[in-house]
């Protein structure tokens, strides 16, 4: 197992997760600004996920699935959830203890995996 790409994996989906969360936040108080910043911030992180964490894991651990987890339509809320599920998932895998349970979670991450870009690349990259 892969240490440093699912502790890569998981700091930085968090860190999405939480720059999400803020812009959501500051939408809520009114702070366009910092809205603005921390969306520009977490979209930053997924990029570099897209780019280059996701295909790693996917070579990593043979992750075949294509299939994506269910949410209504593509918004903020749905990727801070698929983000945190992502995550949820990578922390399993860290404390998987046969390779049955570190397959299920890491079929799981990948599905969290695919509804990040999905979501992601509907908000984002029209």
């Amino acid at each position: 197992m892969n240490l440093q790409l699912l502790s890569e994996l998981l700091q930085t989906s968090a860190s999405a997760c939480e720059q999400f969360i803020k812009s959501e936040m500051a939408l809520n108080d009114g702070d366009v600004d910092l809205c603005q910043k921390a969306s520009k911030d977490g979209q930053q992180l997924i990029k570099t996920l897209i780019a280059d964490t996701f295909d790693e894991f996917q070579e990593e651990f043979n992750s075949l699935t294509n299939q994506t987890n269910d949410y209504d339509y593509p918004n903020n809320f749905e990727l801070i959830k698929a983000l945190n599920n992502l995550s949820i998932n990578v922390g399993g895998m860290l404390g998987a203890e046969d390779d049955r349970i570190l397959k299920m979670y890491a079929e799981k991450a990948q599905q969290s995996i695919n509804t990040v870009k999905e979501i992601y690349l509907a908000l984002f990259e029209n």
